[in-house]
């Protein structure tokens, strides 16, 4: 039992036993003084271990670490509601409708223009589909027109080829 117990010392410093087995090494080391000893040294070596691996943590957190807090202390509501900010959004407010205020007459003449515009582009949309719905057969014209087209282009095309060149 005392060598099936000193297997289990490590694994019940690092709490890996289940209830059956961290009692059965409970009971053992209250009765043998080597176990005792040899639990005792594990759970020292373990919080030393502990205390230089807590305290050799690599620069990189401790960066990270600065990191974080900079990014936290730049971004916390106290600095987004300072009272330089609040000024600078309202005079920029201001400077805005005071630009507006001045150009307003302006931007009522573009818009007066704009209107005029678009409504002349609509009338004139209108009147060329008015054209084209009064005359019955347009698209009968634009057709026959075109295959004219054609053909003088193909017969001029073949008499370019069938001439010879003289040079």
């Amino acid at each position: 039992m005392h060598d099936e117990v000193k297997e289990l010392l490590s694994a019940y410093v690092d709490e890996e036993l289940n209830r059956d087995e961290r009692t059965k090494v409970e009971e053992h080391s209250k009765t043998c003084n080597e176990c005792r000893k040899e639990l005792q040294e594990l759970n020292e070596l373990k919080e030393l271990l502990f205390s230089v691996y807590h305290d050799a943590e690599p620069d990189e957190w401790r960066i990270e670490q600065a990191v974080f807090n900079q990014i936290q202390a730049e971004s916390s509501p106290d600095r987004l509601l300072s009272w330089k900010w609040i000024f600078a959004t309202g005079f920029s407010a201001l400077v805005i409708i005071s630009i507006v205020w001045i150009m307003l007459p302006v931007i009522y003449k573009s818009i007066h223009v704009g209107m005029t515009l678009t409504s002349i582009s609509f009338s004139l949309v209108h009147s060329a589909f008015a054209v084209a719905g009064g005359l019955p057969n347009l698209l009968e014209v634009i057709f026959v027109l075109t295959l004219i087209i054609l053909a003088a282009s193909g017969w001029s095309v073949r008499r370019l080829l069938g001439t010879k060149t003289t040079g």
